[in-house]
């Protein structure tokens, strides 16, 4: 269960390392099969890779004895990586109880901030979703609209592009101003213009997975699309980089002062 064989029977535990101990422990607390297990900073003392190596081997096992394990740390990294659920404290009182991803995203107060640490959410980037960070009002415009009046619609939008929706807020495509020419745009429609997207994503979606799909796909925005197929938002590749960037944007009080 903790990785250790049967070499290990006959040592006594002066023989064996930190890391060694707290399998030892680890399995003794389980051997009970007891429904609740409580382990107080159990990982501490040990270096950060056999610290990592025993959390991981830790979730294995909760995941396969479906065990409610009390888990008591002062690491919030620890706590983020190993709670469903993360219960903070302060002078014996509980500030906040929730997921971590609420705790992460909406600290209920300036200690609750504090503790978790303003730039936190960036170690767990899966954690910030699609409809975190997209644009949630697109210029948009139908289908049946002249090419002439859309190429105005983004020059007074300052943008290049189009999300083509239908009444009901369907989403059928985009209309990019690179794909038209001057001569072509008298007598045509939107609907002439306009392709499906290259990709698309979802509310839910976490950030890594959008940016995984730009790596393998160049495109310069990427329509966000419920399960209805209606469109939500849209991100492009210039709101990613002003998101992305607030991880280096120091806190208020670590901001340098003017000389």
């Amino acid at each position: 269960m903790v990785n250790m064989d049967t070499a290990y029977l006959d040592k006594y535990p002066t023989e064996l390392s930190g890391g060694q101990k707290q399998r030892i422990a680890v399995a003794r607390a389980f051997a009970t099969d007891p429904e609740i297990i409580l382990m107080d900073e159990p990982f501490s003392a040990l270096d950060p890779i056999t610290r990592s190596q025993l959390q991981d081997e830790l979730l294995s096992l909760q995941e396969n004895l479906k065990k409610t394990i009390v888990f008591v740390t002062h690491d919030m990294g620890e706590a983020i990586k190993m709670a469903d659920k993360i219960c903070i404290m302060y002078q014996g009182n509980i500030l906040q109880y929730d997921i971590p991803e609420i705790i992460l995203k909406n600290p209920v107060n300036d200690y609750v901030s504090n503790f978790v640490g303003r730039h936190r959410i960036w170690e767990s980037p899966n954690f910030i979703k699609v409809k975190d960070i997209m644009i949630t009002e697109p210029v948009c415009c139908f289908p049946n609209l002249p090419v002439i009046r859309a190429v105005e619609r983004m020059r007074s939008n300052k943008v290049d592009s189009l999300m083509v929706v239908d009444r009901n807020e369907k989403f059928l495509g985009i209309m990019r101003s690179k794909d038209i020419r001057p001569k072509e745009i008298q007598g045509v429609y939107v609907k002439d213009f306009m392709r499906e997207p290259r990709i698309t994503a979802d509310p839910q979606e976490d950030i890594v997975s959008v940016l995984t799909k730009l790596q393998k796909i160049s495109a310069s925005s990427v329509p966000v699309i419920d399960g209805d197929g209606c469109l939500q938002g849209l991100i492009t590749k210039s709101s990613l980089i002003s998101t992305m960037s607030l991880q280096f944007i120091p806190d208020e009080e670590e901001a340098p002062q003017d000389l």
